[in-house]
């Protein structure tokens, strides 16, 4: 069974492009990272958190270097945009957002074979997609706000004080971990033109969210050993950040795939 679907998850991996249509969803995520965060970092004006716990949320899967390089133009952006960043100007950021959005919808469909749904469920799905996201970043950030001190009192009261830190660290991984696996159910659920229910969507999910934080500490530590500048110069850290979504965006194309996969072979086993 395993084997079978390896060799049909290869095959229609070379069959249907995916390498190609991940590039092109790698180059859209590019351009909607700083606007997405820019709405994200908006919002979060409204709650106890800001830029720094955004990028500790993010670090264990983004390269160090990739990660200052992300810091720092943020940071420049932020500076000259201030309080204006929900402005009618920031319109634009929305709709670069939902142009990356836009790519997922595309390229999971693909990967599923089905036909592109029409422009106004790409637009209301892309809208679900964006807010998704944001909601479960923001739920994320703000878990350590008001979790932290219960878990600190607790413990406390249990006499466990240095035990706190290493509970606390593998708590903050298992939120991220199962923050990331439900929003690649939700994305395998309701971005397909035909509809999915959990039981289809939640392997691939699954697969998805331990492919991509396998990708991400692979890369991260290829990156250690690997300076991009000696062959791209001052386009280096671009292309690391390029290689990056790339690999983001493959794994999502093969979790749709393998969903896709395995619901043919259950029609031909019946």
């Amino acid at each position: 069974m395993a084997i079978a679907i390896v060799k049909r998850m290869i095959q229609s991996t070379w069959e249907y492009r995916l390498f190609d249509i991940a590039a092109q969803m790698a180059y859209y995520f590019l351009l909607a990272l700083f606007p997405l965060l820019i709405v994200l970092l908006s919002i979060l004006h409204f709650f106890p958190v800001g830029v720094h716990d955004v990028l500790v949320l993010i670090q264990p899967y983004v390269p160090e270097n990739l990660l200052s390089f992300i810091a720092g133009n943020l940071s420049n952006v932020l500076d000259v945009r201030r309080t204006e960043t929900l402005s009618i100007s920031s319109l634009v950021t929305v709709w670069m957002t939902l142009m990356g959005s836009f790519a997922v919808i595309r390229a999971v469909n693909s990967a599923y074979q089905f036909p592109d749904p029409s422009l106004s469920r790409m637009i209301i799905v892309g809208f679900v997609l964006v807010f998704t996201l944001l909601t479960a970043v923001i739920v994320s950030l703000l878990f350590p706000v008001f979790g932290e001190p219960i878990g600190r009192f607790i413990f406390t009261a249990l006499g466990l004080e240095e035990a706190m830190h290493i509970f606390w660290s593998f708590i903050r991984w298992g939120i991220s971990f199962f923050v990331v696996g439900i929003v690649l159910l939700i994305l395998y659920i309701i971005v397909p033109s035909q509809r999915m229910s959990w039981r289809d969507t939640w392997p691939g999910a699954l697969f998805a969210t331990v492919g991509w934080q396998a990708a991400s500490f692979g890369f991260s530590h290829f990156n250690q050993w690997n300076d991009y500048t000696l062959v791209y110069g001052g386009l280096g850290t671009i292309i690391g950040l390029m290689i990056w979504f790339f690999l983001t965006a493959f794994m999502i194309l093969l979790g749709a795939q393998l969903n896709a996969v395995m619901m043919e072979m259950h029609r031909e086993e019946k």
